[in-house]
């Protein structure tokens, strides 16, 4: 790792910028995902095993282009194999919960994601602390009031559930990918192991459920978890690389900024409703969540520089750890 020394004044703060950056970017991109995960024909599971088998290649291409090593590197360590596993049942969660759930009950498992996420201990700041509560607190307001015509019936026991599982495996994974990168592990790496598991394991389910229910089907689905695939792998690559010098709590708060450009996109694209109390909540709590990587990111790097040293682009070492 870098001497803490070795980091100047004018890296430190390209550092900030570069973590504040990929994160919210990251944030954008997954919002992209949100929608996208509404199209498409077939099962959720289905879905998903497209969605990584694309979603390897996506990030086998970007780690080549990285020298990030091998995709088997984080297999061999056990925080690796750990962020791996978690980040997969993550993927399944999500394809799951976005296409069961109307948009207001699984906006508010991703408002909640914030609060959640402060009960890992990761400091990083009590101004970040602060915002990123507050985002969660904005949001559940604002999404209530939006789901205030919903009936209870419209909404079943599993897909309730396949939220707060969401919420917990989201958090998990969040955390499971920090420490791993915190070993030395390259996170491109990381995630193009969580692709390439994901897809030996689901890509074969997704064909067989596809040709056994409804053959056109399979193309639907495959067109969908393309947009997917392109905007999560880039996304996932990009906020992995960030999260020790943002935090988990921040980067956890950034979903607020991905919740607003969802609601945004469900708008202009899906022609959803929705009230101006809500987006103006959404808004709110999109700010606070930007606040909050800012400010974690800031108190992270300059008490410790070397949690940014996964955003410099470097080639593997032979055992392919990042140098």
């Amino acid at each position: 790792m870098t001497s803490a020394l070795a980091v100047s004044g004018d890296a430190l703060e390209r550092r900030q910028k570069r973590a504040v950056t990929d994160v919210l970017v990251a944030a954008v991109l997954f919002a992209g995902c949100n929608v996208a995960w509404r199209y498409g024909a077939g099962p959720a599971i289905g879905i998903v095993g497209i969605r990584v088998a694309l979603g390897a290649v996506v990030a086998g291409g970007i780690g080549k282009r990285q020298r990030a090593g091998s995709w088997r590197t984080p297999l061999r360590i056990r925080s690796g194999r750990t962020a791996v596993l978690i980040s997969v049942l993550g993927l399944i969660a999500a394809g799951t919960m976005f296409r069961s759930l109307d948009g207001p009950l699984a906006g508010l498992a991703v408002a909640c994601v914030p609060a959640v996420a402060l009960l890992v201990r990761d400091r990083s700041g009590p101004l970040a602390t602060a915002a990123a509560l507050g985002s969660s607190l904005i949001a559940i307001v604002g999404l209530t009031a939006a789901a205030g015509g919903v009936g209870p019936d419209s909404v079943s026991w599993a897909a309730a559930a396949s939220a707060v599982i969401f919420v917990g495996l989201e958090v998990a994974s969040l955390r499971t990918s920090e420490i791993a990168v915190e070993d030395g592990l390259n996170p491109t790496a990381i995630v193009t192991a969580s692709m390439v598991v994901g897809a030996i394991f689901l890509f074969p389910v997704s064909i067989v459920m596809g040709l056994l229910r409804d053959p056109s089907t399979l193309w639907s689905a495959a067109a969908a978890a393309l947009a997917v695939a392109l905007f999560g792998t880039i996304g996932r690559v990009l906020r992995t690389a960030a999260l020790p010098a943002a935090g988990v709590p921040a980067v956890a708060a950034s979903s607020q900024v991905n919740a607003l450009f969802t609601a945004i996109g469900g708008v202009l694209i899906v022609g959803d409703d929705a009230s101006i109390p809500s987006l103006v909540c959404t808004a709110m709590a999109a700010v606070l969540g930007a606040t909050a990587v800012v400010s974690a990111t800031r108190w992270r790097l300059r008490r410790d520089p070397e949690l940014g040293d996964a955003l410099d682009v470097v080639a593997a070492h032979p055992d392919g750890r990042i140098g």
